[in-house]
């Protein structure tokens, strides 16, 4: 009786601590963000690597986590990308700032929609975004992009379950330090 009991109290504080490590952040001082994620953020390295081969030479940082990966009615992908986009910046002058981002954001809308992926303009954080779902190798997925402090900000979640929720859940916890 002794030992279900130690067994039950035991079962119960994982589940505990696991509901609550979900509430924690993971804090990425390097990269300047922290965000509440269902599971362990880790260097994209993959992305990185292709990104780099196909000419681009501003990731400043790339994760991404899977939670429940061995199942794919429930799994979920989560990705953050940022890039440094200060070199576009170099020649404009402060009062430019806002239709450098409006044209940025403007050509990524042009590249979404010749992609046939419907988007909104949406405000994040302050700042002009653009918001939008599509299926990513058969997994539907939201992502946000936005331009902060001459950089660009790339958060997606793709999942079977609860999209909108655990997009949601990514987005609102996302924080820049």
């Amino acid at each position: 009786m002794k030992k279900k009991s130690i067994s039950t109290t035991i079962l119960a504080l994982l589940f505990i601590a696991n509901i609550y490590g979900q509430e924690t952040y993971q804090t990425f001082t390097n990269a300047g963000f922290k965000v509440k994620c269902g599971c362990k953020l880790y260097v994209n390295t993959t992305f990185i690597s292709m990104a780099k081969q196909q000419g681009a030479n501003n990731i400043l940082a790339a994760y991404i986590c899977a939670e429940n990966e061995d199942n794919p009615d429930i799994g979920v992908i989560n990705n953050i990308n940022i890039y440094d986009e200060s070199k576009s910046y170099k020649n404009i002058q402060p009062s430019g700032y806002a239709t450098f981002e409006k044209k940025y954001l403007e050509q990524y809308a042009t590249n979404l929609k010749n992609a046939g992926i419907s988007y909104t303009y949406t405000t994040y954080q302050g700042v002009s975004a653009i918001e939008y779902t599509f299926d990513q190798q058969g997994l539907p997925t939201k992502a946000i992009i936005f331009l902060k402090n001459k950089k660009s900000y790339l958060l997606q979640v793709g999942t079977r379950k609860s999209l909108t929720t655990k997009y949601n859940s990514l987005k609102t916890s996302f924080v820049i330090l």
